[in-house]
């Protein structure tokens, strides 16, 4: 109601100025006829079948696209329950694995900020900066200070890079089955690896996976829908409530009653309508950006604090322990 409430209150009062002109100003003067002649042309304007076509697919597209755009939302915990399933501790001493473990969920919530920030200004304005990031211990002063010397310009998306230190972590940790020696024989390995060749590449494919998913809302981003297509329903819609005023004042006065209660009556027979009108034009203007500051768009501060505390829970349960 919040969303429509003034256009109704504006055509509320359209209507009761047109009606007041007409009954205490045109009635009974040489004018009545024009003001009639005026209100008939627009009584059979074909409104209703049009704008319900246009509200219907404006509709359709803008929620497709917003359940699509959340369908892209991966979360972490797959890339998270996957490592911890393939880690071999034996690969790592035990303060080197738990480091491991804390680094791995830091990269992988790195990740999802830097993606919020280039879609969502709240976020944005959260962290302005990537020193912003350090001082809350969500990054430390050198991670920073190479996503700043990177070759990419600073408005360039650079969520991707900690997916890469993840791959560069893990592969550091990474022992091949098999080797050579010096003999050119091939022998097994004696060194223990963090993960075997086949768990390797399952987890490699599961943060490719999870990269594109969460790429795909860049996508979205990037390429929204054509400004033209709400400008015109926008317009259309204001229009339709306007030629609506007129063809109620058509019906009052061709009932011959003209007063107050025939006004009153037309006026809730016809609200209802108008407001669905209103109403699905607000829903999509509201929905074709999921990541505003309106009710219904998406909470990405909590997904953030979320992914954070789930990441902890499932990578550094013992830190997690300790801070309860």
């Amino acid at each position: 109601m919040k969303l429509v409430w003034r256009e109704m209150l504006g055509w509320t009062i359209l209507m009761a100025v047109l009606y007041a002109a007409f009954v205490w100003g045109l009635k009974g003067t040489e004018y009545e006829n024009y003001y009639k002649t005026m209100f008939d042309l627009t009584k059979e304007v074909p409104m209703d079948g049009t704008l319900m076509f246009l509200m219907s697919y404006m509709t359709y597209n803008s929620l497709t696209r917003w359940s699509e755009t959340f369908k892209c939302m991966a979360w972490p915990e797959n890339v998270a329950l996957i490592y911890r399933q393939y880690a071999n501790k034996r690969a790592m001493k035990p303060g080197e694995a738990r480091l491991m473990n804390q680094t791995i969920a830091r990269y992988l919530a790195i990740f999802y900020i830097l993606l919020f920030r280039d879609v969502c200004s709240d976020v944005r304005e959260m962290f302005p900066t990537f020193d912003d990031m350090v001082q809350p211990g969500i990054m430390t002063a050198d991670e920073a200070n190479l996503l700043q010397s990177s070759r990419l310009d600073r408005n360039s998306p650079h969520y991707w890079i900690p997916i890469d230190w993840i791959v560069t972590l893990v592969k550091s940790k990474y022992q091949p089955t098999y080797v050579y020696n010096r003999k050119g024989q091939r022998v097994r390995n004696k060194k223990e690896s963090i993960m075997t060749e086949l768990e390797y590449l399952k987890f490699i494919g599961e943060l490719n996976k999870f990269r594109g998913r969460l790429g795909d809302v860049l996508s979205y981003d990037w390429v929204p829908l054509p400004l033209a297509l709400f400008q015109t329903l926008t317009v259309f819609v204001y229009s339709t409530l306007v030629v609506n005023c007129f063809q109620m004042q058509t019906r009052i006065i061709t009932s011959g009653k003209s007063s107050v209660s025939e006004m009153f009556v037309e006026c809730l027979s016809t609200l209802p309508f108008n407001m669905l009108h209103l109403a699905f034009l607000r829903i999509s203007q509201v929905v074709i950006n999921p990541f505003g500051s309106d009710d219904d768009d998406f909470e990405t501060q909590y997904l953030i604090d979320r992914h954070i505390k789930v990441l902890n829970e499932i990578l550094c349960p013992e830190e997690t322990k300790k801070q309860k």
